[in-house]
């Protein structure tokens, strides 16, 4: 009798291992379909739920990280992914949304190193260049920030913000042919974007180009007036402030607010894919 009770009492806890295993799967599978509806508060719960059942279910700490990192929960989205590449080294998605989520935290230095991680692990992984370009511009590393920005045009030719932001760190190494080039490309792309002659119209005229540079300031002065007066007022509070070299005056990466906008657009950009 002891016998048979014995081997009831193995077969239901095998039993009962098999279905919480199946319930944790189910969880997830519940928390994918939220997830894809971009319900992620409720993508959460049941994420939640799935590492309850199964405290090793790494996609859904990585799915749960990603969710918080879409509601810009920042902090709690970074312990998540903690916890996904802890349980999966090799998990590149981790790194990098980890990544995006201290560059909104304006953390840049340990967002390069998750970048780089994600960068081994996944060579093509275009956001990881482009982003890690930013927080190396972030960081004044202007050489190494436009390495980067190289390669995400050499796997993305038509990639117009890298173009962009490449001229921007030519212009601060006074590079102005080459910023000249990046932004005149930008220009072939969108004909009615007016910071690029703006900026462009500044980089001839250090060149000595005034006939350019007049050329460009009208043709962005016909599109939008008031952003042409705003930029060159721009101009003058940076010389004001003693800042003399405004080959690029549109910096989009130095306040907290941009930086959290920044990296939820990388978030957002990413999480569409899924």
């Amino acid at each position: 009798m002891r016998l048979k009770i014995f081997f009831i009492i193995v077969f239901f806890i095998g039993f009962h291992s098999l279905v919480s295993s199946q319930t944790a799967d189910e969880y997830f599978n519940l928390g994918q379909a939220k997830f894809k509806l971009k319900e992620y508060k409720a993508a959460i719960v049941y994420y939640t739920k799935a590492t309850e059942v199964n405290n090793k279910y790494t996609l859904a700490y990585y799915y749960r990280g990603l969710s918080k990192a879409n509601i810009e929960e920042f902090e709690n989205a970074i312990e998540d992914l903690t916890k996904a590449v802890t349980l999966d080294p090799k998990l590149e998605e981790g790194y990098y949304i980890r990544g995006l989520s201290k560059l909104a935290l304006q953390d840049d230095e340990k967002a390069i190193e998750d970048f780089s991680k994600a960068i081994k692990l996944a060579p093509s992984l275009t956001g990881a260049y482009y982003y890690r370009a930013a927080c190396k511009g972030n960081l004044s590393d202007t050489k190494s920030a436009i390495d980067d920005y190289t390669e995400v045009i050499r796997l993305e030719p038509k990639n117009m913000d890298a173009h962009y932001n490449r001229a921007y760190l030519f212009a601060i190494l006074q590079n102005y042919r080459a910023a000249i080039s990046d932004y005149t490309k930008v220009l072939d792309s969108s004909p009615g974007q007016v910071s690029a002659y703006l900026n462009r119209s500044l980089c001839k005229a250090k060149l000595n180009d005034t006939t350019g540079a007049n050329s460009d300031l009208r043709r962005a002065t016909e599109l939008n007036k008031k952003e042409v007066s705003a930029y060159y007022n721009s101009i003058a509070l940076n010389l004001n402030a003693g800042q003399k070299n405004v080959g690029g005056i549109d910096k989009r990466d130095g306040t907290e607010e941009q930086a959290r906008a920044r990296a939820l657009e990388g978030i957002i950009k990413y999480s569409n894919k899924k």
